[in-house]
């Protein structure tokens, strides 16, 4: 019991401090990034239509357009580029107490900024939709009959947002279970690849090495390519695992849970199993 609450402590304190950092300021932008490439289209598209859209359609967007999917991983990459610190009060609790524990509650922490920041997306999103918007979990109208009405407006913006990939194969609930699930695994594979360069003591390579996945994999998944599997971006966008119309899936959506939650399991494993080596305060 000692060591859970010493593990909570560490990543609570972790928690305030980077919340505290100016870095978060990026938030921000990234809000007004939302209202201009996201929430304009969509209020356009639904006045245009004369309905209503749903609050969970922006944030499903988000999470499952290719145009905007390079966005999102960067964003969190800069606002976690730091992780694990290894000054101040931290090099203390790295001193302190046992090594493995410490590296417990840095994945903590990790796990808790995912879940902040997805958080944060959806419901800032959802809040920006206020004057147009409704609660309910099915996509509106507005989204699935743009087409219909507008056959020349087929290759719009907005029918990129929300696809009818994503309607037509799965409901608004499942999609935004998918999104904000996927999403967050994703971000803590990222974070869990900093902290294992970071115990090696090569920080600097982790955020290289998160970089090259995040780029690499927005090129292949816009491609379209089958290689697209091999980096987590794909994984982590349940769009590209439906065809437009057929119900079978181009990829088990399941197998992407796996490729994802079991990636951060082998890497929290790794860093356990390296933590002997680590030495506070060194490395880069």
């Amino acid at each position: 019991m000692e060591s859970i609450r010493i593990i909570w402590h560490i990543s609570f304190q972790e928690f305030c401090r980077w919340m505290r950092h100016s870095r978060l300021i990026i938030l921000g932008v990234m809000l007004v990034f939302i209202h201009i490439q996201v929430i304009k289209p969509l209020k356009e598209c639904a006045q245009l239509m004369e309905s209503r859209l749903s609050f969970a359609e922006p944030f499903t967007a988000l999470g499952n357009s290719s145009i905007l999917c390079l966005m999102i991983p960067l964003l969190f990459l800069a606002l976690i580029a730091e992780f694990p610190q290894k000054d101040g009060i931290d090099l203390f609790y790295q001193i302190r107490c046992s090594k493995r524990i410490w590296i417990c509650g840095q994945t903590l922490f990790a796990v808790g900024a995912g879940i902040f920041l997805v958080l944060f997306l959806a419901l800032s999103s959802g809040l920006i939709l206020w004057d147009s918007g409704e609660w309910r979990l099915e996509f509106s109208y507005a989204v699935t009959h743009f087409t219909t009405v507008y056959p020349e407006r087929s290759w719009d913006y907005v029918t990129r947002l929300l696809s009818e990939k994503l309607y037509q194969q799965m409901t608004l609930a499942e999609a935004l279970f998918h999104t904000v699930s996927l999403m967050f695994l994703y971000f803590w594979l990222l974070s869990m690849i900093l902290l294992l360069s970071a115990i090696c003591g090569r920080k600097y390579i982790g955020i290289l090495i998160d970089s090259f996945l995040i780029i690499l994999g927005t090129i292949t998944t816009a491609a379209g390519t089958r290689l697209m599997w091999l980096f987590p971006m794909a994984h982590s966008l349940p769009i590209v695992h439906y065809r437009e119309y057929l119900s079978e899936p181009v990829f088990p959506i399941g197998a992407s849970y796996l490729y994802l939650a079991g990636g951060g399991i082998a890497l929290f494993l790794c860093c356990m199993a390296r933590a002997k080596w680590y030495q506070a305060g060194k490395g880069n």
